[in-house]
């Protein structure tokens, strides 16, 4: 989303050490080569700083490095958490997946002491946002979190202690330990500078699981070695021209195979770019909308998703307009009231979602933006009604419940 058609006096890249990520680092690669700023700070691990170092010599970029010390302390305890009567307020306990979230969430719950806020990736932004806003709130009873690797980055929290709940995650292709740059970004969300705690601590829930944590903060981040790439439309396009005849799909998968980069970039993993092409090349739709649908935020592996971008796709390419329907009224608003329907809803919010960022980049095709807009506020605050009213304790607070009439008001 960074733009690199305007010009800047100063612009700022938090988390830059992204640029190493197999998926997602070629939108941080093109931020840092791309944005055209007098003055360009770049906040992050100095893991990354030799790479950059590297990447500027080309570009004859000046380039000054500032390192800074944590300014509280964060402190590796020696005993896990063991039981979950230990739980205290400032408590967030980490889980990477979804059903191991809402399994803690009523764990900690039942024991009646203390209520949870949750944040995890598939929340809606705004949702999550709202969520890590409750916790921080000192007067709402909602007083330890719940969350996945979602806190490592965007979101100021009033953590006094980090629990892993396991020190192993999936990753879509196996279950691993978690690499020392996770341990580190999540541990370092707790005793954050500006929180109401002096310092961090972080431990685990299991005793096993301490040796990895304690060696992963004692120990440097590995320096990165490549930064992530991705081609343009204008470098498909010129290739397209020797691939007269053949799908996206191919033309990606052979430039991919074929171009040649430095030692210091690697080409980003496009799996989810390719499970697109695949699907629009059957429509009449010309390379450079391909190519926009095909880098859109779409999760092809949740089918409500993958469903909205065929079907937006299938009407773009007939019509050339796409409407939408309105999906929630205000005398059919049901808050869910099972995971299963809470689930669904995060799909419906991502196919907003979708049409949100196409309405931006092709609004005559795509000009129901405010109807986009207003579902897709509504269709979080569903969400959050559920997180917050029907979980597996519900609050007494008369300030919440007075809180949530004024969000539906505001929505609807």
């Amino acid at each position: 989303m960074a733009d690199v058609t305007s010009d800047y006096e100063c612009a700022v890249i938090d988390e830059i050490q992204m640029l190493g990520c197999k998926t997602r680092g070629f939108s941080f690669t093109r931020a840092l080569l791309g944005i055209a700023a007098d003055e360009l700070h770049l906040c992050g691990d100095a893991a990354a700083v030799p790479l950059i170092q590297e990447l500027l010599k080309v570009t004859g970029d000046d380039v000054q490095v500032r390192s800074y010390e944590r300014l509280l302390p964060l402190v590796p305890l020696e005993v896990p958490l063991g039981s979950f009567s230990n739980i205290r307020t400032g408590d967030c306990i980490v889980s990477f997946s979804r059903k191991g979230i809402y399994k803690l969430k009523k764990k900690i719950e039942t024991g009646g002491k203390h209520l949870c806020s949750v944040v995890y990736g598939s929340l809606p932004p705004e949702t999550r946002t709202r969520q890590a806003r409750m916790f921080n709130d000192a007067s709402s009873e909602f007083d330890v979190l719940v969350a996945g690797d979602a806190i490592g980055m965007g979101l100021n929290l009033n953590i006094s202690r980090i629990i892993f709940s396991t020190m192993k995650k999936f990753d879509g292709l196996e279950r691993r330990d978690l690499t020392l740059p996770e341990v580190k970004q999540i541990a370092g969300r707790a005793g954050r500078y500006g929180s109401k705690y002096p310092m961090g601590e972080v431990t685990c829930l299991d005793a096993e699981d301490l040796p990895l944590l304690h060696s992963s903060l004692k120990s440097a981040s590995p320096t990165l070695q490549q930064a992530g790439i991705f081609p343009s439309f204008d470098f498909i396009y010129m290739y397209s021209r020797l691939q007269q005849k053949r799908g996206l799909y191919q033309i990606l998968e052979d430039f991919l195979e074929n171009a040649k980069l430095s030692e210091n970039y690697f080409f980003a993993n496009c799996e989810e770019m390719l499970k697109v092409a695949a699907v629009i090349d059957e429509l009449p739709l010309s390379l450079q909308d391909k190519y926009l649908f095909c880098i859109s935020p779409v999760d092809m592996d949740d089918e409500i998703s993958s469903q909205g971008l065929t079907q937006f796709a299938e009407n773009y390419a007939k019509k050339g307009l796409v409407r939408l329907k309105e999906i929630f009224s205000p005398g059919s608003l049901q808050v869910p009231k099972t995971h299963s329907a809470l689930k669904e809803l995060e799909s419906i919010h991502k196919v907003l979602e979708l049409y949100v960022w196409l309405s931006f980049r092709l609004d005559e095709s795509f000009p129901d933006h405010e109807l986009a807009s207003s579902q897709k506020a509504i269709c979080s605050m569903l969400i959050e009604e559920f997180l917050e009213r029907l979980g597996f304790q519900n609050p007494t607070s008369r300030k919440l419940n007075s809180l949530m009439a004024k969000k539906r008001r505001q929505y609807l």
